[in-house]
């Protein structure tokens, strides 16, 4: 088993016979496909197809345009049985239908939209959607920080829109009064955004549904202007150690939500802590334990029903209803509406998200 470039496996004559799982990522983002292998090279090698991880390493980019590219590449490989991908959102909606139409089931491993669920028959979305988070932020904001009044910045596509919309239907059930509501892009002028957004009203909070880099520019531009204002940030800003630099001194005023973090004490994660390591060099990341388990439930699958695609789809969809839950890293994994919610709140301290525990 192992990973591969699709360049260099479309310039090889692949056995029929090998399962391929491909890793919908730019060709960088490698380490957790290189985990994903150093793991299912322990497996026992009897009674299943080989399995084999490739990545695509010509389409470089993530805009909507290369994943969709970068899906009819993966799509048209044959021996393709499942996708893991693709990054962001927009990136997932945009490729959904290229595994849909090919009949490839496609896990989804971070991206909240709540559209996702919409996108077809052949998608799987593992975490929960936007408007979960955004419950989960609303609650957060209120029961701990006790907060009245709030603004919201909100990165303009399908993660941002609909991490907004999750946010504002959470607090308006709790009575809290939403001073702003900020648009913006990767590229706007964030410290007239964020001066201007002041003087319209001071909040209790700044709830941001954003990337790490604009995310930390908001948090350190905001606390210049309102020494200890709090920020709370979604899943999205959680890329260190990205998030604090560019916080810089207002790093520990900022929490952040996240999937699973590496203090998990169960034996799955400290196992899975430990590989990766050993394999990557550093301490996993939330979205590393995600995309982690949707590689290994993707191998799973293919080990449990054959390399069919159709029969891989079904064992998906029996996961909590007829075959148990699949164990991951993250927890029991299952597809189904009422399927438990798992997201941590963490607070910045010294560059490192910490768990927050406690009333």
């Amino acid at each position: 088993m192992g990973v591969l470039g699709l360049a260099a496996l479309l310039g090889c004559r692949a056995s029929p016979r090998v399962a391929l799982i491909g890793w919908a990522f730019p060709i960088a983002v490698t380490s957790n496909a290189q985990v994903a292998r150093d793991e299912l090279d322990s497996w026992p090698a009897a009674g299943r197809p080989p399995i084999r991880i490739i990545s695509d390493s010509v389409v470089q980019g993530d805009s909507p345009d290369r994943e969709v590219e970068r899906a009819g590449r993966l799509a048209a490989l044959p021996g393709m049985v499942v996708v893991v991908g693709h990054g962001g959102s927009r990136g997932s909606l945009a490729a959904a239908p290229v595994y849909n139409q090919a009949g490839i089931p496609q896990i989804v491993p971070s991206s909240t939209s709540r559209l996702l669920h919409k996108a077809g028959p052949w998608t799987f979305m593992l975490p929960p959607d936007d408007s979960i988070e955004g419950a989960f932020m609303g609650a957060f904001a209120v029961e701990r920080l006790h907060v009245r009044r709030a603004s919201i910045f909100y990165i303009n596509d399908e993660y941002g829109a609909g991490l907004r919309d999750g946010i504002v239907a959470a607090l308006g059930g709790r009575g809290v009064r939403i001073v702003d509501r900020v648009s913006f892009e990767t590229q706007s002028d964030m410290p007239t955004l964020v001066a201007a957004t002041l003087h319209r009203g001071v909040p209790d909070v700044l709830l941001v549904a954003g990337r790490q880099r604009e995310t930390g520019a908001i948090a350190r531009l905001a606390q210049r202007r309102v020494p200890g204002l709090r920020i709370v940030a979604g899943d999205g800003a959680l890329v260190l150690p990205t998030l604090a630099d560019n916080a810089g001194a207002a790093a520990e005023s900022v929490y952040v939500v996240a999937f699973w973090l590496p203090d998990a004490p169960d034996s799955l994660s400290r196992a899975f802590v430990e590989r990766f390591r050993r394999v990557v060099g550093r301490d996993p990341q939330s979205t590393d334990a995600m995309s982690h388990d949707a590689l290994l439930l993707a191998a799973t699958a293919i080990r449990a029903v054959g390399a069919r695609r159709g029969a891989v789809r079904d064992y998906l969809r029996a996961l909590g209803r007829s075959r148990p839950a699949f164990l991951g890293v993250t927890g029991p994994i299952t597809f189904t509406a009422n399927r438990p919610v798992r997201l941590v709140m963490t607070h910045l301290q010294h560059g490192v998200p910490v768990r927050v525990t406690g009333p």
